[in-house]
């Protein structure tokens, strides 16, 4: 009996935890797109503490520099602009990373989903029931990654966004 209370008291704390944890963004996140610029939004639909990545928030670089953190549990997402040309994106959680290359156009608007690792040649069914819109971005490991990024279309990307703003509000 004695070992249940210890289990109890053990989840409790994690989940006061992950309750700490939040959403921050270390960028701009109300400016105008400038036309020399792409604008990459990430994001990562609330799910439950039990998925992929679970209590641990995902902290998301470009080029090696910090753009923000995605808490669990949050619907939210963080906006970067780049300059047109090749970049390096990066979701991790502390030593364990997945990070790949992209190249992108300066006056467009780019979406990445956070979401749980999947083989590249998934179907498109098994990612409708994971909740997940984009397609599996190539990249690479770094220790056991509980995060991949998947790349959605600038129409689903739009709507992705459009349905978190309706939440936050």
């Amino acid at each position: 009996m004695r070992r249940f209370y210890q289990l109890v008291v053990a989840c409790g704390l994690l989940l006061l935890l992950g309750a700490c944890a939040k959403t921050t963004a270390l960028e701009p996140q109300d400016q105008l797109l400038d036309p020399r610029l792409a604008r990459i939004y990430f994001f990562r639909q609330a799910q439950s503490a039990t998925d992929a990545g679970g209590l641990s928030a995902a902290d998301i670089q470009i080029d090696g520099k910090p753009i923000g953190s995605l808490a669990p549990g949050t619907s939210v997402y963080i906006i970067a602009d780049r300059p047109e040309g090749p970049h390096k994106i990066t979701v991790h959680r502390s030593s364990d990373s997945f990070e790949a290359d992209v190249q992108i156009e300066s006056a467009t608007s780019y979406y990445f989903e956070i979401g749980p690792v999947v083989d590249a040649n998934i179907d498109q069914a098994k990612l409708n029931s994971m909740r997940l819109k984009g397609r599996p971005v190539p990249g690479r490991f770094a220790g056991s990654s509980p995060f991949m990024f998947y790349s959605l279309d600038a129409i689903a990307g739009a709507g992705m966004i459009t349905k978190l703003k309706a939440k936050e509000s």
